[in-house]
């Protein structure tokens, strides 16, 4: 295929590769890539998403789960014990590490889940590259039964060019049942560490074999997909680091030489090329645009946050959305997805004062609605006001699954069409919630486009 963009290569690769079952929670451009994968249902949350994907494996297929750098935190402990316990079928996640924050809260490096406990780990540093590795990750992931992880920065997202496509595959492995192997438990765990260190160290020799045709004498170290700098420095003896591990016997010459290392993200690369060397090594961590002029500043909510300035003597905790910066200021804090309800509480049992937690409705029930029976259980008050806009409307309007309205009975359940709401009829509203004892949540419903 000629002429083409990063991002529709990888779906590319991972549709000509034999992918079976994919899964998402939406977040900077891994929505996207589900989409042109057909998927239909968008999980609930990042954890979920990625132990469907698993489970899918059990069975021998193959299966994809993607989201942003941050979704990847959320999925932390299924993707750590993934790798203890070993997959079956191929298992790609895929992380959109989005160094430039063009559409992310905050600048995070997927790479040090890598510490943890290794595996295969994938940056594509083009078009093409992106085809092949995508093509070529589930057969790999079957190699060493482990999730392999390709991470995505912004650049091959806007990178253009070409591949050639490679001939359709696909998956034909079956669940071959192992306790032993499959099942997270102290017992198995001495057993799953020898096999995993087992895997490392092959895992190793393989990466290795994937530089031979690499130049010993470069002078520059490029990781994954750095065309801006490339550019800008002019660079040429170039080696393009594209896996983790390091090929490090791969990378043994350059390291007695002046060489340089550029990289998108943390220098992760360059810390562990200097640990290899007794001179320290010059790196570069990309060139990072400064975008946050091109944050939204929200007015589509400022009659509720003008009606709650109203409310004495109240603190508002916010989530991430377009809500979380308005044109009044009126946030007090804002921790991460979904945090809301719970970042209220802490603040009640600590200082006693009255909360309102502001979260929307694709936040809600990716985490928010898990906090609300903590909330009665400590027989504490709470105030939290759901924004129903019709699904996650910063990434498209994604439907999330489950019952937005179910609430316990004790909780008191007020609802507004927001259009049809003055800043007065929100005051009254907002200074009765705040009188009560009780959970009290506010359905504030939007008019969409749906």
């Amino acid at each position: 295929m000629k002429n083409t963009d990063g991002l529709t290569a990888l779906v590319e690769g991972f549709k000509d590769g034999g992918v079976d079952v994919v899964t998402n929670f939406p977040g900077y451009y891994s929505h996207k890539v589900f989409s042109q994968l057909g998927g239909e249902v968008t999980s609930v949350n990042e954890k979920i998403a990625y132990e469907i994907a698993w489970g899918a494996s059990l069975t021998g297929k193959r299966s994809l789960t993607t989201f942003k750098n941050v979704g990847l935190s959320d999925a932390a402990d299924p993707f750590l014990n993934s790798h203890l316990v070993g997959t079956n079928g191929g298992m790609i996640v895929l992380v959109f590490d989005d160094v430039d924050v063009e559409g992310s809260q905050s600048r995070q490096d997927s790479r040090n889940y890598f510490d943890f406990f290794g595996g295969l780990w994938l940056e594509p540093y083009s078009v093409n590259s992106a085809y092949e590795l995508a093509y070529k990750s589930f057969k790999w992931s079957e190699k060493f039964s482990l999730p392999v992880v390709i991470r995505v920065t912004n650049q091959l997202i806007y990178a253009q060019g070409g591949f050639k496509r490679l001939k359709k595959v696909k998956g034909n492995k079956s669940f071959l049942k192992n306790n032993e192997q499959f099942v997270v438990h102290p017992i198995n765990s001495k057993y799953q560490r020898k096999v995993l260190a087992q895997k490392n160290k092959g895992i190793e020799k393989f990466v290795e074999s994937l530089y031979k045709s690499h130049p010993s004498d470069a002078r520059n170290i490029l990781v994954g997909c750095n065309i801006r700098e490339e550019k800008k420095f002019g660079l040429k003896n170039i080696f393009r680091v594209f896996t983790y591990p390091l090929p490090s016997k791969s990378l043994s010459p350059l390291l007695s030489k002046s060489i340089k290392i550029f990289e998108q993200g943390t220098p992760f690369v360059l810390e562990k090329v200097n640990a290899l060397k007794s001179k320290s090594i010059e790196g570069f961590t990309g060139i990072i645009p400064d975008n946050s002029n091109g944050y939204i500043v929200s007015k589509n909510y400022e009659k509720l946050f003008r009606a709650l300035t109203k409310v004495k003597n109240t603190v508002a905790i916010g989530d991430l959305g377009e809500y979380t910066k308005d044109t009044l200021d009126s946030i007090n804090g804002c921790l991460c997805f979904g945090s809301s309800i719970s970042v209220g509480l802490g603040y009640t049992l600590a200082s006693n004062k009255s909360v309102f937690s502001i979260i929307g409705d694709a936040a809600y029930l990716h985490s928010g609605k898990n906090v609300i029976p903590e909330v009665l259980k400590r027989g504490r008050s709470a105030n939290i006001i759901i924004i129903s806009n019709g699904g996650s409307q910063g990434t498209g309007g994604q439907e999330i699954p489950g019952d937005l309205y179910y609430q316990p009975k004790v909780v008191e359940i007020y609802k507004k069409k927001y259009e049809n709401t003055s800043c007065t009829e929100f005051e009254d509203v907002l200074k009765t919630m705040n009188k009560s004892k009780k959970v009290s949540v506010l359905y504030l419903e939007m008019e969409t486009n749906k």
